[in-house]
C-alpha cells in the first residue's frame, strides 16, 4: 500500500467517524425516538455533503453499536438498543489490561458505594433477610475447610455475586443493576482465573455480616463504611499503591 493510498483511507475514515460522531449527537440532542426515519443514504449524503462511500461508512460504525437500524422502504431509523449488550461485549478485552482494569475497578467502587443510599431506603426484610443467609452460607463455606480450595473458592464467588446484585436489585435501577452484573462477572472471571486474583479473607465473611446489620438498622453511613472498606481487599489490584489514608480521602464517609 503506497503512503498516498494509506493517507487517503485514513482520511476518509476520520471523515466518516465525525460524521457518525454528528449523527449520533442529532439524535441525542432531538431527543429522536426509535423508530424515528433518518432518511436514505442518498439524502444523508447530500445532507452532509459526502460521498455515499463515507456515509455508508458511518452507518456502519452506528450500526453496531446498536444506535440505527437499515428497514425495508424506510431507510436509515433510530433504534432500540441493546446497550447491556454492546457494554458486555466493549467491556470484554478489557480484563487483559492493567491500566484498563484498575479504570474499571474505580467504576464499580463508584457503583456499589453510590448504590448504598437507595438500598438502604429501599430493600425489603426479605431481601435483607436473602443477604444474611448468603453472608452465613459463605462463613459456613470459609470455615469448612483450611486452606480454601478451588470448589470452595468458586462456591464462595458465587454466593458474593449473588450478594452484591441483592443491593443492586433492592436500589431498584434496572440498567445499574445489569450493568454491575457484568462487571461481577469479569471480576469473578479474573479472580479465579488468577488474572487479578483476591482469595476470600475472614475479614470479607466479617464485612457481610455487618453489611447485613447494618443494612437491616437502616444507618446509611455505617454501610458505606463497611462497603469501603470491604471494597479495599475486595478491589486491591487498583488500589494496592494507596495508603489507607490515601484511599479515604478519596472518599467522603459520615
Amino acid at each position: 500500500m503506497t503512503s498516498k493510498l494509506r493517507d487517503l483511507l485514513h482520511s476518509r475514515n476520520a471523515l466518516s467517524t465525525e460524521i457518525a460522531n454528528r449523527l449520533s449527537k442529532w439524535i441525542r440532542e432531538k431527543h429522536k425516538t426509535p423508530g424515528t426515519v433518518l432518511g436514505t443514504e442518498a439524502m444523508l449524503a447530500a445532507q452532509f455533503k459526502v460521498s455515499r462511500t463515507v456515509i455508508r461508512e458511518a452507518i456502519g460504525q452506528l450500526r453496531g453499536l446498536g444506535i440505527v437500524e437499515s428497514r425495508q422502504g424506510l431507510g436509515l431509523c433510530v433504534t432500540n438498543g441493546d446497550a447491556i449488550n454492546k457494554i458486555e461485549k466493549i467491556l470484554a478485552p478489557i480484563a487483559g489490561d492493567k491500566e484498563s482494569w484498575n479504570r474499571l475497578c474505580h467504576l464499580r467502587f463508584v457503583l456499589e458505594i453510590g448504590s448504598i443510599p437507595l438500598a438502604i431506603e429501599l430493600a425489603t426484610d426479605e431481601q435483607i433477610e436473602r443477604m444474611r443467609q448468603l453472608a452465613e452460607e459463605m462463613q459456613e463455606l470459609f470455615s469448612s475447610t483450611q486452606p480454601i480450595t478451588r470448589e470452595i473458592e468458586e462456591k464462595i464467588a458465587q454466593l458474593e455475586v449473588e450478594f452484591h446484585q441483592i443491593i443492586f436489585n433492592a436500589a431498584g435501577c434496572e440498567f445499574t443493576e445489569q450493568f454491575h452484573a457484568i462487571l461481577v462477572e469479569y471480576f469473578n472471571e479474573s479472580s479465579l482465573d488468577g488474572h487479578h486474583r483476591t482469595l476470600p479473607t475472614s475479614k470479607d465473611m466479617t464485612d457481610h455480616m455487618k453489611l447485613v446489620e447494618a443494612l437491616a438498622q437502616r444507618d446509611s453511613g455505617k454501610s458505606i463504611t463497611i462497603m469501603v472498606n470491604h471494597i479495599r481487599n475486595t478491589l486491591s489490584d487498583a488500589f494496592h499503591e494507596e495508603s489507607e489514608e490515601q484511599f479515604d480521602e478519596k472518599v467522603i464517609i459520615p
